[in-house]
């Protein structure tokens, strides 16, 4: 017989295994190319990481106009320097760090929900939030070192406490370093020292502010400013502000159908209610997806009900968190308060400051609060927890499937765009994502609205709804041909509308039902008069 922790390795394991090959031989897509370009420069130049131009708006600007730090970007680039930057090679790569992530999120679970930890790290790898943003980004890495850090800092192990300690320091200092959201992190580490009453190791707290100091001095000393003080944030207004919390529940509600399950296991005493009028739910929207395929249903009505239906369940996640907190125990409850403070901080920095909402920003927060909620898991009854668990899994699948289909695409097209377009004059490409680096492996120009400009003869290649350059008024064109995918089974479950899952509002849905849009590539042959202008709507207009 296998015993339980065989057993559970086994299923951890095989999660991991599942999570890897829905993302093996998925195209590179979104951000993925701005990484890759980033670390091909720095693998030449790794004294001067913020130096190297990369064409990501409307010309090539250097690295140190974006938001990002370069960390990560340094481990792609050793990768890519002895393994090459193949999608074979970067998925292995990040699937290193999909491993982390689960392995920590369980050994944490096991310490503080006790009888859960398989459940808990189940429900966020299936979730779409974790499957779908595997891809090259830094989100995946971001919550890997953060669970590392906490499981470190909160979970008792073998050794030298400062030491583990020490090691959390690290961990949260490699997470700064692979995106500025780990700044509330690092405010959150020493007052759970702090909590814990353990002040004699609040000094190693300093451990991640003393390298971003020592990495300001470099950015002086390479290009004049201090980086982390340059970054772009979103609206500071309290519109703004408001807008940004109000995508974060629909974000987070889009991702989640397990929420229900948690509100059995908070009030015992309604379950029988609760899990009633989940069934209706289930059952509604099953009827819902059945008329919009069926075409009896507009896509506009059912947006709208999506819209509601995500921004509650969102609420009511964070509602069900919220009435967790033991406000009068809180001397007694380090551990739950770091979660707290984890989620707390995490939510208030990207309502502040996150130039856009995305489920990739939720997935930072769905591990605290997975967590702070796992007692309530507990008690929501085995039968609540298989069906949030296989509703979790379905919409995780069923939303991956679909991104994968997505960003194939525009791998598949360039290539061919390039040998039947090809001929005496440039074919130049505009649209930046996963189309920027398929095009100029085939060969294509990226072009630049203030460098060199097509000239008659030239073709001009771009994606409809994309993120794109807007091209000179000067260049006249006329329209030479349209390549496009019409929507599939696959795509129903929608996130191709402006990319949906990567940057979403109340307004823009992470993903809806769709069967009528339509992937569209359009080529264009510049002329000396007679054409049009290239005109394309600015980029989630």
């Amino acid at each position: 017989m296998i015993n339980r922790p065989s057993r559970e390795l086994s299923l951890l394991l095989l999660l991991w295994a599942l999570a890897t090959a829905l993302d093996f031989g998925k195209a590179f897509h979104i951000d993925d190319t701005f990484h890759l370009l980033a670390a091909q420069w720095i693998e030449h130049h790794p004294l001067s990481p913020m130096s190297g131009l990369v064409n990501w708006g409307q010309d090539p600007q250097p690295l140190h106009d974006f938001n990002q730090p370069p960390g990560y970007f340094y481990i792609i680039a050793l990768t890519g320097h002895f393994l090459g930057y193949s999608e074979g090679v970067m998925h292995g790569l990040r699937a290193m760090f999909s491993l982390i992530a689960i392995a920590n999120l369980y050994q944490l679970a096991r310490h503080l929900v006790k009888g859960q930890a398989l459940f808990i790290t189940s429900l966020l790898v299936l979730c779409p939030a974790f499957l779908v943003n595997q891809g090259l980004m830094t989100d995946v890495p971001l919550l890997a070192m953060h669970l590392l850090g906490f499981r470190l800092l909160l979970v008792p192990g073998s050794g030298h406490k400062g030491v583990r300690y020490l090691w959390a320091a690290l961990a949260f200092s490699a997470g700064v370093f692979i995106k500025y959201t780990t700044l509330p992190v690092l405010l959150v580490f020493p007052l759970v020292l702090a909590l814990r009453r353990e002040g004699k190791y609040i000094a190693l707290a300093a451990v991640p502010f003393v390298l971003l100091v020592l990495w300001g001095l470099w950015n002086v000393q390479e290009f004049g400013a201090v980086h982390l003080f340059g970054r772009e944030g979103g609206d500071r207004s309290l519109r703004g502000i408001f807008v940004r919390t109000l995508g974060m529940f629909t974000a987070l509600g889009a991702v989640s159908p397990f929420v229900p399950a948690m509100a059995m296991g908070r009030f015992p005493a309604w379950q029988k209610w609760i899990r009633n009028a989940w069934l209706a739910a289930l059952s509604a929207f099953v009827i819902l997806a059945a008329a919009v395929y069926s075409g009896n249903l507009s896509e506009a009505v059912s947006d709208e009900i999506l819209r509601i239906a995500f921004t509650f369940n969102g609420v009511l996640f964070v509602a069900l968190a919220t009435l967790t907190i033991p406000w009068k125990d809180h001397p007694t409850q380090p551990d739950r308060w770091a979660l707290i403070l984890w989620a707390g901080g995490l939510a208030a920095f990207l309502a502040f400051f996150a130039p856009m909402m995305a489920t990739r920003h939720i997935l930072l927060l769905l591990a605290p609060l997975l967590l702070i909620l796992g007692p309530a898991l507990g008690c929501a009854g085995a039968k609540a927890r298989s069906l949030a668990l296989a509703t979790t899994a379905v919409l995780g699948v069923l939303l991956t499937l679909s991104d994968r289909e997505y960003a194939g695409f525009y791998r598949d097209m360039a290539p061919r765009i390039a040998q039947e377009m090809g001929g005496d004059g440039t074919i130049w490409s505009a649209g930046h994502w996963g189309w920027q680096w398929y095009t100029a492996q085939a060969g294509m120009r990226t072009y630049e609205q203030h460098g060199a400009q097509p000239v008659p003869g030239d073709v001009v290649v771009m994606p409809e709804e994309y993120d794109a350059q807007a091209i000179a008024g000067t260049v006249q064109a006329v329209l030479l041909r349209s390549y496009e995918a019409p929507p599939t089974a696959s795509t129903f479950f929608n996130v191709e509308q402006f990319a949906g899952m990567y940057t979403s509002s109340y307004g823009k849905l992470p993903w809806s039902l769709s069967r009528s849009h339509i992937k569209t590539i359009r080529v264009y042959r510049v002329v000396a008069s007679g054409g049009s202008a290239i005109v394309q709507e600015p980029f989630g207009k």
